[in-house]
């Protein structure tokens, strides 16, 4: 096992790196914006069909599909109030919890496709002294990086916590085989926003077994 790498030191971003860093992103979000649609669309699709068939038919209860329409409607329009809330960041406050829910509901089908169980465990809001453009984009590529280091069949554990004038997102991955390679993609746009968003980064990431990603940054006074 190689040595495991401990980086805290950003690395200066350019606004051409940062808009290529985001458009990495966006690309993953797209595509998993259009799978996640997909199936509940479909499926108020079918219900809408036998509700008009039950209403053609005195006395046929057309609860449960009102039920599945309604969780349908739900399901798409949280997933579009996150995907608004990622592609205009400048207008969210700097919630560290917030971003990290807001990244594990915007790849959970790429931490499916790729056999990975993402896990987020902390408060629902945590305000940190950062700034909102670039707080999102981070939690992201943190998520996305420890997605391809467990890939198939890992696991990835986010956990916010507050630790006095601190607050802290800690990522953890294990198991699967991993895609290192494209990890690293995510990992080094991660360095490069790390001054930007006023965090201060470290990287455990052996080249096999787990791995570890601390992102800590100052609470509002």
């Amino acid at each position: 096992m190689q040595p495991v790498q401990r980086i805290a030191r950003p690395i200066d971003a350019s606004a051409s790196s940062r808009a290529a860093d985001r458009a990495l992103l966006l690309e993953r979000v797209a595509s998993g914006l259009a799978h996640e649609g997909k199936n509940p669309l479909h499926n108020m699709v079918l219900h809408v069909q036998l509700m008009a068939e039950k209403l053609t038919s005195p006395g046929v209860p057309v609860t449960k599909h009102l039920t599945a329409l309604r969780d349908g409607i739900g399901r798409v329009d949280s997933l579009l109030k996150s995907f608004a809330e990622f592609a205009t960041p400048e207008r969210l406050p700097p919630d560290l919890a917030a971003a990290a829910h807001r990244a594990a509901h915007l790849f959970a089908h790429e931490a499916r496709r790729a056999t990975v169980r993402v896990a987020v465990a902390g408060p629902d809001s945590l305000l940190v002294r950062s700034d909102g453009r670039w707080l999102g984009d981070l939690v992201a590529h943190a998520l996305v990086s420890a997605i391809e280091l467990s890939r198939g069949g890992g696991s990835v554990s986010m956990e916010v916590q507050q630790q006095g004038v601190v607050a802290a997102l800690l990522v953890r991955c294990e198991g699967g085989a991993g895609n290192r390679e494209q990890a690293v993609v995510h990992l080094d746009a991660l360095r490069r926003l790390a001054a930007d968003a006023a965090c201060e980064l470290s990287i455990d990431a052996p080249s096999g077994g787990a791995a570890r990603l601390s992102l800590q940054f100052l609470q509002p006074r």
